[in-house]
């Protein structure tokens, strides 16, 4: 494997302290980015260092990630379900192959990244040959930026969710747009698609891209009902999003998602009701407001905050040890059952 990160003493202590009694014995991980070197190689490097979380890793193969679950969670199996690095640059289809070829050998479940001008019929063929069992369009496709000012239709437009609502397949559904899952526009479009493509499975990444509790609160209180989506925990660390999420959706709507390799890193966030800013130990080009060298040390793994987040905020509310289950592995594996 190789290596993404050094498991320190400090990991593996705030691990036996905060983690290893409370996480369940089953892990799936609904939203991991998958490929080899080969599928980015041709990605310009301004192209990474244009945004944090590509800069602190994109690049996973499954092998390591499989690896990687049994180092970080030794007491669980972990499962994986994956997608390509959705970055318009890169080697999609190659990539796209990988995945169906290591999802043949039962290592993972995959979704195939898609583009907004591939035709139909490669969209199929891949549902139908490949096996994939869901899509993951991206803003990137079109704009090249994760968060831009476009419209979900934009890239991923109407006839391509009619094929994933005609086959009853899954969208992992990253959302535009600054104001995130917030902003009138993008609730007006899941709802349309809601009312249009009944039949196939929405799950929205990041709870909406949610990683301060506004964004949430005012994007459930938009919607009206969440009924009928499904959101994933990955990358989401803030405690407030996590007692709005469940307080207000069903344990049965919320999936376990990591987002690696982009959460293996040493660090930490703060924030406001809006805004948020990383704090890492490791010296990535974005990262300018260091601490003390003595407060660095005492940083774990991302990934291990954002599951002892997770964890306090199961037990600040009061879910049972099966809601637990449910978020961390039952939810996805009926889920993706029944897309299959």
């Amino acid at each position: 494997m190789q290596p993404y990160y050094t498991l320190t003493e400090n990991d593996k202590s705030f691990y036996r302290k905060y983690l290893q009694s409370r996480l369940p014995s089953k892990i799936y991980d609904i939203h991991v980015h998958l490929n080899l070197q080969e599928h980015v190689s041709m990605v310009p490097e301004e192209r990474w260092l244009s945004d944090w979380a590509m800069e602190i890793g994109h690049v996973l193969p499954v092998d390591d990630v499989l690896a990687c679950g049994e180092q970080l969670f030794p007491d669980s199996h972990y499962a994986v379900n994956g997608f390509p690095m959705p970055v318009k640059e890169a080697d999609l289809r190659e990539n796209n192959r990988y995945l169906a070829e290591e999802q043949r050998r039962d290592n993972l479940t995959a979704f195939m990244c898609i583009m907004p001008d591939w035709a139909d019929e490669e969209i199929e063929r891949g549902l139908v040959e490949d096996g994939f069992l869901g899509v993951k369009p991206y803003p990137d496709m079109v704009s090249g930026e994760k968060g831009a000012d476009i419209g979900i239709f934009d890239f991923m437009p109407p006839n391509q969710w009619d094929i994933i609502n005609r086959h009853r397949k899954a969208v992992m559904l990253h959302l535009p747009r600054k104001e995130r899952f917030s902003a009138d526009q993008n609730v007006k479009e899941l709802k349309e698609i809601r009312r249009n493509y009944p039949d196939l499975v929405i799950i929205i990444a990041h709870f909406g891209r949610s990683f301060c509790p506004f964004f949430l609160e005012e994007g459930l209180r938009k919607l009206g009902s969440a009924e009928g989506f499904f959101f994933d925990t990955s990358a989401v660390l803030n405690p407030k999003v996590y007692d709005i999420a469940f307080t207000r959706l069903d344990p049965e709507q919320i999936l376990f998602g990591t987002d690696m390799p982009i959460t293996l890193f040493h660090g930490k966030r703060e924030w406001t009701d809006r805004t948020y800013i990383n704090l890492s130990s490791e010296d990535f080009s974005w990262n300018t407001d260091r601490r003390s060298p003595e407060e660095e040390a005492t940083y774990t793994l991302f990934i291990y905050e954002q599951l002892r987040t997770i964890l306090d905020a199961i037990d600040r509310n009061g879910l049972t040890g099966e809601m637990k289950e449910c978020i961390f592995f039952r939810n996805a594996e009926q889920l993706l059952q029944g897309v299959q």
